[in-house]
């Protein structure tokens, strides 16, 4: 590859990753914790490929990269080729697959594949009109590229640090969610001295009338820890699960319990400000207000990351909602707090996706420099 597309690459945290034995085939792989990103760039200037070889080599990389890893395997073929050749190709209408006519020097990316691959068209548009395109690959190349295949092979590496702004976070690549399997203890916990009546629940849910009691505010954490039935906390620890886990994994422990504690109180304070502004008595107990904001935390995550796209971790998401919304009866008979539910999930959203902006701030700021 020539060295300026390669450089394009590098900066967005591609890696060469493997080279066919006539230099005509080149791979470039970006590893996340949740999936690979893999161009493939087919030089067919001087000799025409067969769909069955072209298939083969991105086959032959499937089965290399997922060996061993539990990650989703985003392709996107890139074929180098005179514009006759091209026209040819494109009546066949290959899914994820774009051409650059190295005649013209232009990237053409037919409307029923994919219009852009995380960022890299517009990118990969203006170096090509600038600087033209090559396939050549030099001996230095070839070699970087099979000690990044050695690198990649060995097991999960660390997130790669892009050119752009892009947001770096402490994702969490241990195998066990401590924070989510703690707090999860730390309700059961609670609610086991709740029904054996070590603690009064009475004095850390939450009522109408905490406003007009500041020296009785921890309630706005405490009732996050008490709840009403065992289908209550059963439900609210599947979610809690559920989301905790993908938030663990995505953002790591400390934005992780910054959205979470953030979110429980935001969620006591408008399901209070509701409830006394429309009249209605009642109390509020339970963790699903800060799981929300976990659920609105993650959603945001997935929106300014482009991260998440597993099947596995939408599932989570819709599980978790799902349960939430199940009516478990609480202490005094009433059922769901979807004021708290709102509160937490606005302010878990809110909250991520600053801290996401934020952090994409100054790591766009350090690479500046």
């Amino acid at each position: 590859m020539v060295n300026s597309v390669r450089a394009l690459l590098n900066g967005m945290g591609y890696k060469n990753y493997m080279l066919s034995q006539d230099l005509r085939y080149a791979s470039f792989v970006m590893e996340e914790n949740y999936y690979l990103n893999v161009l493939c760039f087919f030089d067919e200037r001087e000799t025409v490929s067969s769909d069955a070889q072209m298939d083969a080599f991105v086959t032959y990389l499937k089965e290399k990269l997922s060996y061993g890893k539990d990650k989703d395997i985003h392709f996107l073929r890139i074929i180098c080729a005179d514009s006759a050749y091209i026209v040819q190709r494109c009546d066949s209408r290959k899914d994820n697959e774009w051409y650059i006519d190295t005649v013209s020097s232009k990237l053409i990316v037919p409307e029923w594949s994919a219009e852009d691959f995380y960022g890299l068209r517009g990118k990969l548009e203006i170096l090509i009109a600038e600087s033209g395109f090559d396939m050549g690959i030099a001996e230095t190349v070839q070699a970087e590229a099979e000690r990044n295949q050695r690198s990649i092979e060995r097991g999960p590496v660390a997130p790669p640090a892009r050119k752009t702004a892009a947001v770096k976070v402490n994702r969490d690549n241990s195998a066990v969610t401590w924070l989510t399997f703690g707090l999860i203890i730390a309700n059961v916990v609670m609610y086991i001295m709740q029904i054996s009546g070590i603690i009064n629940e009475d004095a850390y849910m939450l009522t109408n009338d905490i406003i007009g009691k500041p020296l009785e505010w921890y309630r706005f954490l405490t009732y996050g820890f008490l709840h009403g039935s065992t289908a209550h906390i059963v439900n609210n620890m599947i979610g809690l699960y559920a989301t905790g886990y993908v938030m663990e994994k995505m953002s790591g422990r400390i934005v992780y319990s910054v959205v979470y504690f953030v979110s429980l109180i935001a969620a006591g304070v408008f399901s209070v400000w509701y409830h006394t502004n429309a009249g209605i008595l009642y109390v509020s107990l339970g963790a699903s207000g800060a799981i929300y904001g976990l659920t609105g935390g993650v959603i945001a995550g997935m929106l300014m990351l482009g991260y998440m796209r597993r099947k596995e971790t939408v599932i989570r998401v819709i599980l978790a909602v799902a349960l939430l919304f199940i009516p478990t009866n609480a202490a005094d008979g009433s059922t769901v707090d979807f004021a708290a539910h709102l509160g937490g999930f606005i302010a878990g959203f809110v909250l991520e996706g600053t801290i996401l902006i934020i952090m994409s701030m100054l790591e766009g700021s350090k690479k500046r420099k």
